[in-house]
């Protein structure tokens, strides 16, 4: 089963392809707007409570998915899709910021190489501690799937929206890639620590360090499964969706796919 944010619709908008290559999967979905999902917690029976504003929130869960809470009793394997684990307030925090022992870019300010890395740590940490408090007394190991990376596409919109201009600074850094992988080490360590694990974005539908290539934001899904209107270069559409299922089917339950289902996902993801 998966239960998320919005980012739901990609994976449900793949479930065809999805069960051509795994014909003895039966995956189910569960999906709401990102602040019920963020907001809404498992009990220990393993039953997920959106966190509901209002009855509008409750209207448009029961009209999504056909039910108001999801159950997941009897469910094999979980995964919750939508956190992003607080990448975002490193990237504010590095806006400003040249590395002491690094290469130095004009940032107004320098931060050494140790207090760095050990605040990068604490934001893993710290922001993985908060999506397992949702949890509660859930023990039942469960899979995470982040927010898609934003596509590379999104610096289009930096001078009006402030998570592509922070994007557009932290791309732009030499040291990019380590601080992103040291960021996701530590997630998956902290993840890895209380007994669930992290499906990482395979490196097909990258563009660099959280960065996922544009055309996978082209025609993306909305939480119900439609096609965005506009791209929004945070969302992802169906061949996105289809290629982390393949990752959590062979990585995460060692299964394999049907051949020609496999070399249907390699052209659709080249």
């Amino acid at each position: 089963m998966i239960i998320g944010s919005s980012h739901v619709g990609a994976y449900k908008n793949a479930a065809e392809a999805f069960a051509r290559a795994y014909p003895d999967i039966d995956v189910s979905f569960f999906a709401m707007r990102g602040p019920l999902f963020l907001m809404g917690s498992m009990d220990d029976a393993g039953t997920f409570t959106p966190s509901f504003r209002n009855d509008k929130d409750r209207a448009f869960v029961r009209e999504t998915n056909g039910a108001e809470l999801a159950h997941t009793e009897g469910i094999d394997h979980l995964l919750l899709v939508g956190h992003r684990f607080a990448f975002g307030n490193l990237t504010s925090l590095l806006q400003d910021h040249d590395v002491l022992e690094g290469v130095r870019t004009g940032r107004a300010k320098l931060i050494s190489e140790g207090l760095l890395k050990e605040i990068i740590e604490n934001v893993a940490v710290t922001s993985v501690g908060e999506a397992l408090a949702q949890l509660n007394g859930y023990e039942k190991p469960v899979t995470f799937a982040m927010a898609p990376y934003p596509a590379s596409s999104i610096v289009v919109r930096a001078k009006n929206y402030e998570m592509a201009r922070l994007l557009e600074l932290f791309w732009g850094r030499p040291d990019a890639a380590w601080v992103f992988e040291l960021w996701l080490d530590h997630v998956r360590q902290a993840l890895a620590d209380k007994g669930h694990a992290l499906l990482v974005q395979p490196d097909a539908v990258n563009a660099g360090p959280f960065a996922t290539k544009p055309e996978f934001a082209d025609r993306a899904a909305s939480v119900d499964g439609d096609t965005l209107n506009n791209t929004d270069h945070r969302h992802m559409n169906a061949d996105f969706g289809l290629a982390m299922l393949h990752a959590y089917a062979e990585n995460h339950l060692g299964l394999a796919p049907q051949e020609t289902a496999k070399a249907t996902l390699n052209e659709r993801i080249a």
